[in-house]
C-alpha cells in the first residue's frame, strides 16, 4: 500500500464548509492536514511547519489566493500550491500559475477531482512511496512472472545466478528483501536490465 501519512497539506479557505470537506477527504486518505480560514494565520504556520502541498482558495478577504501563494513561496519554495476556485477563468488560472501554483481545481469539486490533483502533485514530488513489505511483494511477484514467462524453474534460475533456490523462493514470496546486487544478477539471468524488470513497480 502506498504511504501518505508523512505528507503535510496546508488548507486555506475562508469557507468553513469547504475546509470540513477537504479535511474529511484527505484525512480519510491518510494525509496530514492543517486547516485555516484566515490566510495570514496560515502564513504564520508555514514559518514553523514545512508543508509539502498547499490547497488555497483564490477568493479570500484580506489576502487573495494568488497573493497568498506568492508570500507562501517566499517562506518555503518547496511547497506545491494547488488553487481552488469557484470562479474559474483563464486569466485567474494564468496568474496563479505565474505566481507558482502547480494546478487548480474548480469548486464545487468531486472527491475524485481533489484526490487526483493532490496525488498528482505528491507523485511528481516523489512523496508517495510503497511500504517496504508491499515493495518486496511486488518485486517478488514480478520476478516470478518473468521466470514463468521464460519457462525457468527455480533450480535453473539458481544455477544462472548462484543464489540458492531457498533464497530465490523467499524473494519471490516477498518474505526477504533482495539486495540490489541480487536483483541485478536475477534480471541479468533473465536477459533483462534491472530497470526493465522493476519498471512500473
Amino acid at each position: 500500500m502506498a504511504t501518505r501519512h508523512h505528507i503535510k497539506v496546508l488548507v486555506v479557505d475562508d469557507d468553513e464548509a469547504v475546509c470540513r470537506t477537504v479535511r474529511l477527504i484527505l484525512e480519510s486518505n491518510n494525509y496530514q492536514l492543517e486547516v485555516f480560514n484566515d490566510p495570514r494565520e496560515a502564513l504564520k504556520a508555514a514559518e514553523s511547519t514545512a508543508f509539502d502541498i498547499a490547497l488555497v482558495d483564490i477568493k479570500m478577504p484580506g489576502l487573495n489566493g494568488v497573493e497568498f501563494v506568492q508570500k507562501l513561496l517566499e517562506i518555503d519554495r518547496r511547497v506545491s500550491p494547488i488553487m481552488m476556485t469557484a470562479y474559474p477563468d483563464v486569466e485567474t488560472a494564468a496568474a496563479a500559475m505565474r505566481r507558482g501554483s502547480c494546478d487548480y481545481i474548480p469548486k464545487p469539486f468531486r472527491q475524485e477531482q481533489l484526490l487526483e490533483a493532490v496525488e498528482r502533485v505528491a507523485r511528481d514530488k516523489g512523496l508517495i512511496y510503497t511500504s517496504e513489505e508491499e515493495l518486496n511483494r511486488l518485486i517478488g511477484q514480478r520476478i516470478r512472472q518473468e521466470r514463468l514467462r521464460l519457462n525457468l524453474t527455480l533450480r535453473q534460475l539458481s544455477q544462472r545466478t548462484s543464489l540458492t533456490t531457498s533464497q530465490l523462493s523467499q524473494v519471490e514470496l516477498g518474505k526477504n528483501a533482495a539486495s540490489l546486487w541480487s536483483l541485478a544478477k536475477i534480471s541479468s539471468a533473465m536477459g533483462l536490465q534491472l530497470s526493465e524488470m522493476l519498471h512500473g513497480i
